[in-house]
């Protein structure tokens, strides 16, 4: 099956991971590969839906007001080099909270399908937390686990839990990758 979707973490995928939380629209540091990635998988027709935790919201550090414009300024920069990223969603909620929302939760993925009108076997998930790994493997989509952020230490995790990945340096490497795919791909 062609890929159609790309899920993306946000930090430490799309921009640089805050030690503690990104809770100030100044820190918004893009990675440099990010654009013009972004845009190649425009390009080829695929779209891209962050889906990320952002527990500083429940843990009330930031408002989600502050964190909206915060995403905000992430997807202009990433879409700076002519790529477009079609929709965001977040978990607001912290560990204590037991939502559904929060990776390894899959409630916000199936809503993104549901809104965009796509089949889920059609997408895969980059990111760099075992959350994002949990999460394509409950999905039973290939994961793209980045070697930044909180990568290396997923990586730890996934191979001592065999949570399937493909490793990857950075946003570049996985949408190159997946558009190797999707060259093999005649569906």
């Amino acid at each position: 099956m062609k890929i159609s979707t790309v899920f993306t973490d946000r930090d430490g995928v799309l921009n640089v991971d805050k030690p503690d939380y990104l809770l100030r629209l100044e820190d918004v540091e893009i990675h440099e590969d990010v654009p013009a990635a972004l845009a190649r998988l425009t390009n080829a027709g695929i779209r891209v839906i962050v889906i990320s935790n952002q527990a500083g919201i429940g843990k009330e550090l930031i408002s989600k007001r502050a964190a909206e414009a915060i995403f905000d300024e992430v997807i202009r920069e990433a879409e700076s080099g002519g790529g477009h990223i079609d929709a965001y969603y977040y978990c607001p909620h912290t560990w204590d909270d037991e939502c559904n929302c929060r990776k390894p939760g899959i409630a916000l993925f199936l809503r993104a399908a549901r809104e965009h009108q796509f089949d889920i076997k059609g997408a895969v998930m980059i990111g760099d937390g075992f959350g994002d790994a949990r999460a394509a493997e409950h999905l039973r989509i290939p994961f793209f686990l980045v070697g930044q952020g909180w990568g290396p230490v997923t990586k730890v995790k996934c191979d001592s839990s065999e949570v399937p990945y493909q490793q990857v340096k950075n946003f570049s490497e996985a949408a190159d990758a997946i558009l190797k795919l999707n060259e093999g791909s005649d569906t």
